[in-house]
Parts: C-alpha cells; structure tokens; sequence
C-alpha cells in the first residue's frame, strides 16, 4: 500500500498499516515500473497499463534447453476491462495469453498518481484530503463486490485511505474506479457505517 501523500510525516507505515498489509499477501508491495503506461491528455488510464514482468520456467521444458526461461507479464487491459497475463518465449515469441476472471493486479505509479488526483478534486473527498497532515495510502486492496454496480465485474476499483496524526488516525475509507475514472464510494467502510470522514457521522 502506497503513501500518496507528497511529504509524508513518517517513512514507518503505522500498525493498522501493516495489519491490514498481511491480510493480502503481498499486496503493499512496490508494483514494478509500468512497461507501458498509457494515459490520455486528462489523465484517465487507457489501453493496457503492465504492472509487472518476471522469468519463470516455460510450459514445455521438456523441448528446451535447462536454462531456457519464458517472461511471464502481468497487467490491466482498460479497454476490456479485465487482467491479462502474458507469457513469451525466450525468443520474444507470445505463447500464451489468458484473461484470468476475478484475478487482480497491483497498481503501477502512474495509477496510484490518478487515484490521488481523483481523490483531490472530488467535492466530497477534496475537504478531507487535502487537509494539512493528512496522508493518503491506496492500491493495497482492490474491491470486487457483488451486486455492487460500481465494482463489480470489468471494474477497477480500489480502496484509498486518509489518515492524519503522521498516519496513525483513520479519518477516511473512499473507493476509487479507475476505469469510470471517479470516486465511487467516499465514505466506504468494510465494516458497515459510515467513515469518520462522513458528513453525516457523529
């Protein structure tokens, strides 16, 4: 999960940081730099966007030579709305290609910058936000719910959490769609009721 914040106060994540961190294995883990990278002029993601690239062994050992490695690639198609997987040969050739339902991809830089630029100008979240202190994490957990419209199937949503007191007090859970490129849950929380950030919270 990433500080979105452009100073934070504390290079330590605080406890309900890491908690929360070792319920998705992996998923507060630095995304690998986005091989491509596609935004238009206002910064709405396009096209596919690579979150990460790493060898594996190829699905036919048996016919290469025991140090032959194939690149597997891992990344969000914004035009169809799903994860695609590559795998290409140790020749560049492609070998492989699946759209693995209900599978996730962490976010690359240039997601985790647009999810922070929605939650900046959103009326409802922009007050909380952009107050001095307050930092801002996302990309550690995607939503998928179903029955929810707004994240369900072919959706890109992901949860960005607002914290002051250096990060150590959450004041804000909100949902982020990348691919309807907006705020669609402000006052989000997992638990039921309302964030302590909403307007109509004790």
């Amino acid at each position: 999960m990433r500080s979105l914040d452009p100073a934070p106060r504390s290079a330590v994540r605080p406890p309900w940081v890491a908690a929360a961190c070792a319920l998705l294995a992996g998923a507060c883990a630095h995304a690998p730099t986005a091989r491509v990278a596609n935004a238009d002029a206002a910064g709405r993601m396009r096209g596919y966007i690579e979150s990460s690239r790493v060898t594996d062994l190829c699905p036919d050992p048996g016919k290469r030579a025991a140090e032959d490695r194939c690149v597997v690639t891992r990344g969000f198609d914004y035009t169809r709305g799903e994860t695609v997987v590559r795998m290409y040969d140790p020749a560049g050739r492609l070998v492989l290609t699946e759209h693995p339902p209900g599978a996730d991809v962490s976010l690359t830089p240039i997601e985790h910058a647009r999810v922070e630029a929605l939650m900046r100008v959103d009326a409802r979240t922009a007050p909380i936000v952009n107050r001095t202190g307050v930092v801002l994490w996302a990309g550690g957990f995607v939503v998928r719910e179903p029955g929810d419209r707004q994240c369900n199937r072919r959706s890109r949503c992901v949860r960005a959490i607002a914290a002051d007191d250096g990060g150590n007090n959450v004041i804000l859970h909100s949902v982020v769609d990348l691919m309807t490129d907006r705020v669609v849950h402000p006052f989000y929380e997992p638990a039921g009721g309302l964030s302590a950030g909403h307007p109509g919270k004790p």
